[in-house]
């Protein structure tokens, strides 16, 4: 019960227990003339204010006229009269509204009733979020806990990756350093072996008349003693080299192991870290949805206070305004005693006494019972106001609380009201979707899954062949013929491009040895421009691809199918394999250039490509779909299948920095491997006339043709490579080779020689990137083992062709002693 209805109640019980059958209110009607009550409490109220009022206002000659009327008073039994029936017709009116009251009490109940129902469900909801609350915390500090074991783990692999790389550091100074102090120690045994050797000398011209017999016979015995000590040092060496290849080759499978190891435990890690993020994500989600119903709750819980609030102030309002009052009141009673104004309130209450005492035998029988029994309605009109105030204070309280529980009911209508807002806007969308599916549907119906394939099949120009040039008559003149024809285009005819005669050879025999080329160099060297401006002398078509870092698998490459649209979206890759079959292509040289090849793995997304162009022509297909679709394009066999052209080329450019990702060596094994150089020499371009593209079958039966012519020559290169580096290279590099090298050097080594250039030129090409290639950049390479290399081939190559030396090959082992810091000793 608040401050201020407990106060009114005080007030009520006070003026009930006041007695209010005066004589001045039988004589005054101004008791039984109030104003129509609204409530039976305030009726009551209003009968007993008025009634003390009239008695508080009476004067003495007022009430000496009051007690010199006589009781038989034909006027004073008039107003009695009068005056009880304006109370049976107020009791009246009270009845009819004590029954509202109390049927308003009813609904009351009722709306009380669900308010605690509501106010259980939403206990019970409360219960519910702080048990998700908990659970929300509890997995943020598994994700934290998880997050720091992360942290150390990958703490512990960068040291154990810091120390693996010092140990390498360590193992290469500690091979070199025991070189230096070998040959080191060599060299002072030599220096004093060639003091005693001129001692000896000197020692033996002086004395060789004298003991010409003893120093043969000495001299016989020093040889034999040399020769037994220098078989048991080449012995011991050999069995020193043997031990030390061992351990290093043991050293080599640890380490090995260990980096497998390591790359494998730093994908674990870059896993887990991936899934932490997105349970961190998914969890700063939950967090961010829980703080939204949090704040919408504390709004609520804010309106909810600010309203509790101003009722608080009103009631405090009320209790200053009554303070006030009794403050006047005080006031207008001259601020006396209160002991003053008892002993004054006494005395006029026996005074009021000694009147009602005798006003009560003036009466006559009747009008006494009367008054008797108006007085017994009376107190039982003040014990119904208590009651009915109780009630009242009660409902209130409930009222109170409903308000309460009403203000979060409209938070959740709210809420429900957004939801429902939102639910209707997403079956919006999704009824849009399925209009532009089934539109979509509609529209695909009868037309082809492979638009840009079809649009092929009915371009005019792609169906019609051209004129084109059947023959080359001479390779090495054709060679100069490109030469001049790539350094000036038509189109651009301010760029001019220098490419020398032994990179085009080089390029021409790639064409003739493999379908896959990889050209390699520093930025700027024109590893694109190349194949591009061979496509454009020869007339050929060409393609470029530009590959990206995020390629994962052969649909980034060739495109993939979109169920929904029925549509195969067509990569340019894809086009350039069916432009090549077109009638206008089918009978030319075309080149797809894929730049940048290894900013992602060949051998993921080129994997079906590589296997591919390892089978038997008629086996060389890409299976575009799973199942025949219609209407398939021309040149798709089954519905499905797309043939890969012969006389399509796929050449790679590549950089290496830390952007891209080296090729495997399978890939190296199967393609043709050109490095261009930085600088190139310039030359006069000539502005040849135009001619008619040359046909596939032209380029095809010139390499067909020099092969033939110079097949011996190729054969006695593989026999020189063969016989003079695979036992060199097997035994101290590891590095061997199959009967793919043999076949590639039998195609590429002829069209060499036919277009101008010599055997040791193709030799040197493929000894340094087929097989030096392998010898570069690794840790076990010992510089005596380059030293032999490179005499190897200076010893063996004027074998093979005195006139052209092995520049490139050279070049390597000469790159990889400077690295290894034996400049001196190569």
């Amino acid at each position: 019960m608040s401050k201020k209805n407990k106060h009114r109640h005080q007030q009520q019980q006070q003026q009930a227990k006041a007695p209010s059958s005066s004589p001045m209110a039988q004589a005054t009607p101004l008791v039984v003339a109030p104003a129509a009550p609204e409530t039976p409490a305030a009726a009551l109220a209003a009968i007993t204010e008025a009634n003390d009022a009239v008695v508080a206002e009476a004067t003495e000659e007022e009430l000496n006229v009051a007690l010199a009327t006589p009781p038989s008073s034909e006027a004073s039994n008039l107003d009695l009269i009068a005056a009880a029936k304006r109370i049976d017709e107020t009791l009246a009116l009270l009845k009819a509204r004590s029954d509202r009251l109390a049927k308003r009490e009813e609904e009351l109940g009722a709306l009380e009733g669900t308010v605690l129902a509501r106010d259980e469900e939403l206990n019970a909801r409360a219960t519910t979020l702080e048990d998700a609350e908990r659970g929300a915390k509890e997995a943020h500090a598994r994700a934290k806990q998880a997050e720091e074991d992360l942290r150390t783990r990958e703490l512990d692999l960068q040291g154990r990756e810091v120390a693996i790389r010092e140990r390498e550091l360590n193992a290469e100074a500690g091979f070199a350093a025991e070189r230096r102090a070998s040959l080191k120690q060599l060299d002072d045994e030599a220096v004093t072996l060639r003091d005693e050797l001129s001692k000896a000398r000197a020692q033996i011209a002086k004395e060789r008349a004298d003991w010409e017999a003893q120093r043969r016979a000495e001299d016989e015995r020093w040889r034999d003693e040399q020769k037994r000590a220098a078989a048991m040092h080449e012995s011991a060496i050999a069995e020193t080299e043997r031990s030390s290849a061992e351990q290093l080759r043991v050293e080599r499978e640890l380490l090995s192991k260990e980096r497998a190891e390591l790359k494998k435990r730093a994908a674990q890690v870059e896993l887990e870290r991936d899934v932490l993020r997105e349970d961190r994500e998914a969890f700063d989600e939950r967090v961010a949805r829980r703080a939204a119903h949090e704040l919408e709750t504390a709004k609520a819980k804010q309106k909810d206070v600010e309203a509790r609030l101003a009722s608080a102030q009103a009631s405090r309002d009320e209790l200053y305004e009554k303070l006030r009052l009794r403050d006047e009141a005080e006031r207008a009673l001259g601020n006396r005693p209160l002991d003053e104004v008892k002993k004054e309130l006494d005395s006029l209450i026996r005074e009021r006494d000694s009147l009602k005492a005798l006003l009560a035998k003036r009466p006559n029988h009747d009008v006494t019972e009367r008054l008797a029994s108006l007085e017994r309605a009376q107190e039982e009109w003040e014990s119904e106001r208590a009651r009915l105030t109780q009630e009242s204070v009660a409902a209130r309280t409930a009222l109170a609380k409903a308000s309460i529980a009403v203000t979060e009911l409209e938070t959740l209508r709210d809420q429900k009201a957004a939801l429902e807002s939102a639910r209707d806007l997403l079956h919006t969308a999704l009824e849009e979707l399925r209009k532009d599916v089934n539109e979509r549907i509609r529209r695909a119906d009868g037309v082809s899954p492979f638009p840009a394939c079809s649009q092929m099949d009915g371009d005019s120009g792609l169906q019609t062949q051209t004129p084109v040039t059947d023959e080359i008559s001479d390779l090495k003149a054709f060679c100069q013929d490109l030469q001049h024809r790539i350094a000036i285009d038509p189109a651009n005819p301010d760029k001019v491009l220098f490419y020398e005669l032994r990179d085009i050879r080089c390029f021409l025999g790639g064409l003739a040895m493999s379908r896959l080329h990889l050209l390699q160099g520093i930025s700027g060297t024109g590893k694109t421009s190349l194949p591009l401006a061979v496509a454009r002398a020869l007339g050929a078509g060409s393609t470029l691809v530009e590959v990206q870092a995020g390629w994962r698998d052969r649909q980034d490459l060739v495109g993939h199918f979109n169920a929904f649209e029925r549509r195969f979206y067509e990569s340019e890759f894809l086009q350039a394999l069916y432009r090549a079959q077109c009638p206008r292509y089918s009978g030319l040289v075309n080149i797809v250039v894929l730049d940048e090849m290894n900013l992602s793995h060949p051998e993921q997304y080129f994997a079906d490509l590589l296997s591919a162009l390892e089978q038997d022509p008629h086996l060389q297909k890409l299976d575009l779909m799973t199942a025949p679709v219609e209407p398939a394009p021309a040149n798709l066999r089954n519905g499905r299948t797309l043939t890969i052209p012969q006389n399509v080329w796929f050449v790679g450019t590549a950089n290496h920095d830390e952007t891209t990702k080296d090729f495997a060596d399978k890939t190296y094994d199967r393609a043709h491997v050109m490095e261009l150089p930085r600088n190139r020499a310039q030359f006069q371009p000539q502005r040849l006339p135009a001619r008619a593209p040359v046909s596939f079958d032209a380029v095809r039966a010139a390499f067909a043709k020099a092969q033939q012519a110079h097949e011996a020559k190729a054969k006695e290169a593989y026999a020189f490579v063969d016989g003079s580096f695979a036992d060199l290279l097997g035994r101290r590099f590891g590095v061997g080779w199959g009967n793919r090298l043999e076949r590639q050097m039998l195609d590429f080594v002829p069209v060499v020689v036919a277009a101008g250039g010599t055997v040791g030129e193709a030799v040197d090409h493929i000894l340094a990137t087929k097989l030096l290639r392998k010898v570069r950049d690794r840790h076990d390479t010992r510089p005596e083992d380059l030293t032999a290399l490179s005499e190897r081939i200076a010893e063996a190559w004027p074998k093979l062709d005195k006139t052209t030396g092995a520049v490139r090959s050279m070049a390597i082992v000469r790159d990889e002693l400077r690295r290894l810091g034996a400049e001196e000793e190569a």
